[in-house]
């Protein structure tokens, strides 16, 4: 009686350990932005380029180098920061060393997922992304000579900067073009 009573429990344990794997199955074989949804945490594409312009030249290797860093895009990235939560960073991504050239700018591509409406400011900037949100101020990325180019010293009271967005992703996928600028430096 004993033993017939530890073979039903047995067999109850089994059917419902056979139960609830098959629902976790299942759940693991819907494409991954299904799951996201049906975790309530639906996540959308950003996607897009930095544009800059040939006539800026190009980032040197380091500090003092008088040789360009080997491709336009390396020292570029672009983060998500979250307005509501005092700019935590969602994603971030750095932009891969390949770029583009489109008639007279450096084109960079990124991509990165983030939450679906949501508010979110975005941004694209040159350096580390340790300091976020603050962005790296290092002269060689903001206000010294970069290599070639026409312009590639801004003038003086400007520096080099990028204009950020606010952005709310909806059911699509959201493309953002960046273009890198000569900004007038606030004296205060």
């Amino acid at each position: 009686m004993k033993k017939e009573k530890l073979r039903i429990l047995s067999m109850y344990f089994c059917m419902v350990l056979l139960v609830t794997l098959s629902a976790l199955n299942a759940l693991a074989q819907y494409e991954p932005g299904v799951k996201a949804m049906l975790a309530g945490s639906a996540e959308k594409t950003l996607s897009g380029v930095i544009r800059v312009r040939k006539d800026f030249g190009v980032v040197p290797m380091g500090p003092g180098h008088s040789q360009a860093a080997p491709l336009p895009c390396g020292q570029f990235y672009v983060a998500v920061l979250d307005p509501d939560n005092k700019f935590r960073s969602v994603a971030t991504t750095s932009i891969p060393l390949k770029y583009a050239e489109d008639g007279e700018y450096y084109v960079c591509k990124y991509s990165l997922t983030v939450p679906a409406n949501k508010s979110l400011y975005a941004i694209a900037g040159m350096g580390g992304t340790l300091l976020l949100p603050k962005e790296d101020r290092s002269p060689q990325y903001i206000t010294n000579a970069w290599i070639g180019g026409a312009r590639s010293k801004p003038p003086a009271g400007y520096e080099r900067g990028v204009v950020g967005k606010y952005v709310t992703l909806g059911n699509k996928a959201m493309y953002l073009k960046f273009d890198l600028i000569y900004v007038r430096v606030d004296p205060n």
